[in-house]
């Protein structure tokens, strides 16, 4: 029986893909190109020039394409505002509550304590785009007892990969954390890491 436990254990997108971090690059690409109109305009006001031909010359560069971005970029940042302040169901990746094991997506897929024998960390061969064979971790919710697992590990429960393993700059989430917050909720479940597994 899973121990009463108020905050869930959440593990969220932390890479360049997540909207937050999205939204922290625009905001300060937003914040340079104020600064630079600003630097020009005091720039030639000190030297009592023109101010238009210098920002003509920056803005209206490429046909007009850094003015039209930068009068689109913040609709976008806003846009971005709206979706960060909201929970982006896209950004969580693994939940862990008093309820079981969710994966993140939409909708989330939800694998209740009395379900679960086991979760483990596997390392699966796996084959990209390209034809290249690579090891790759796993986090798997293991529905099969341990002395009835079949020989493929991807028959022992469903699975996704270790999260923040494929994230650009993103950060694994570490083994020990993950232990941890089971164990809080569900001591009875093993927790384990099982290295390379062949399928």
């Amino acid at each position: 029986m899973p121990s009463v436990t108020t905050e869930p254990f959440v593990v969220k997108r932390r890479g360049l893909g997540s909207t937050r971090t999205a939204l922290f690059l625009g905001t300060a690409l937003f914040g340079l190109m104020v600064l630079l109109t600003v630097a020009i305009v005091v720039v030639q006001e000190i030297r009592g020039a023109s101010v238009r031909t210098p920002l003509e010359a920056v803005w209206l560069a490429w046909g007009g394409t850094p003015l039209i971005f930068a009068v689109g970029l913040p609709i976008l940042l806003l846009v971005g505002a709206i979706t960060a302040l909201e929970e982006d169901a896209e950004d969580v990746l693994l939940t862990v509550d008093d309820a079981g094991i969710s994966f993140g997506g939409e909708p989330a897929r939800v694998i209740p304590w009395g379900d679960v024998r086991g979760v483990c960390r596997v390392e699966r061969q796996e084959v990209d785009n390209t034809g290249e064979e690579s090891w790759r971790p796993r986090l798997v919710v293991m529905l099969v007892e341990e002395n009835a697992l079949p020989l493929n590990p991807k028959a022992w429960g469903p699975s996704c990969p270790w999260p923040g393993t494929h994230e650009v700059l993103g950060r694994p989430l570490p083994y020990d954390a993950l232990a941890s917050a089971i164990a809080q909720r569900a001591p009875q479940i093993p927790v384990t890491n099982r290295g390379r597994a062949h399928a």
